[in-house]
């Protein structure tokens, strides 16, 4: 009898222990997918952050550079990242620190106080460097694909895509700020010159990464608009010290070429989205 009554509270203990382990290994499980998910709206809002911050600089530096027509837009890109900036100051997690830099940094920036153009491409520069670093952490900081073979690409996305990305970002601000002042220095040329090729090598690696997915990329029509805008530095800047292109022109190809790039970001996130 007494053997059985032991049978009995060991199996009771067993089918215990099961059910707690269970439990616990459910909740871990939702505490790991709310992970997921409040790191892919991180990353989602770092998208569009950055996008506004490189928008921003551009048509900032248009302007200091004597092309007053971009300042309806500029005030109209600066709205648009007050929102998102809003929309920052309500998240919570590890990286708060990391957005409460950026909201800070943001705030200063906004009220112009860049001073002149190259200080105000420098303070852009800065938080959008940053920006990237914490894209960067975001997406490393748990399994984002949850070992789905088929998002191996995600690595190339949040590096190369990104930093391709805002490569061009720097050089439409740059050429924006050539264009809008009618010459360029030399200085200016090589440092045109670094960005081109950064770009051509960073998006050359980016598609080359891609290749296996290039219709759910449609790096066909991406390839093609990328190697338009690096012919128009080559041509429309890099060829002459005193460059006829408009501003505005040469901004929305630079823009047409940003977009481009950062929509492959925008298909990887859609495709981290939950597939249930």
């Amino acid at each position: 009898m007494d053997g059985l009554y032991g049978l009995a509270l060991t199996s009771s203990v067993l089918v215990a222990l099961t059910l707690a382990f269970y439990g616990l290994h459910r909740r871990l499980l939702r505490q790991k997918q709310a992970h997921i998910r409040s790191n892919i709206r991180q990353l989602a809002l770092l998208r569009a952050l950055i996008a506004g911050l490189q928008r921003h600089r551009g048509l900032s530096n248009g302007v200091l550079c004597g092309d007053a027509g971009m300042s309806q837009e500029l005030a109209v890109t600066r709205q648009t990242l007050d929102q998102q900036i809003r929309a920052a100051g309500e998240l919570g997690g590890s990286n708060r620190d990391a957005w409460n830099s950026l909201i800070d940094h943001w705030s200063r920036l906004r009220e112009g106080r860049g001073g002149d153009a190259t200080n105000n491409l420098a303070q852009h520069h800065l938080i959008i460097r940053n920006s990237i670093f914490l894209m960067e952490d975001v997406a490393s900081e748990v399994d984002l694909s949850e070992g789905r073979a088929s998002l191996g690409y995600l690595p190339c996305i949040w590096r190369e895509v990104v930093q391709a990305a805002e490569w061009a970002g720097q050089a439409r601000a740059l050429g924006t700020g050539i264009a809008a002042a009618g010459k360029s220095s030399a200085e200016q040329r090589v440092r045109l010159r670094f960005l081109y090729q950064k770009i051509e090598q960073l998006a050359g690696t980016a598609f080359a990464t891609l290749q296996p997915q290039r219709e759910l990329f449609r790096l066909a029509q991406r390839q093609r608009v990328i190697e338009d805008f690096l012919l128009c530095i080559e041509q429309e800047l890099l060829g002459q010290e005193q460059p006829t292109i408009a501003a505005k022109t040469y901004f929305q190809r630079a823009t047409q070429a940003i977009d481009e790039l950062l929509a492959l970001v925008d298909t990887a996130l859609l495709q981290l989205q939950p597939q249930r």
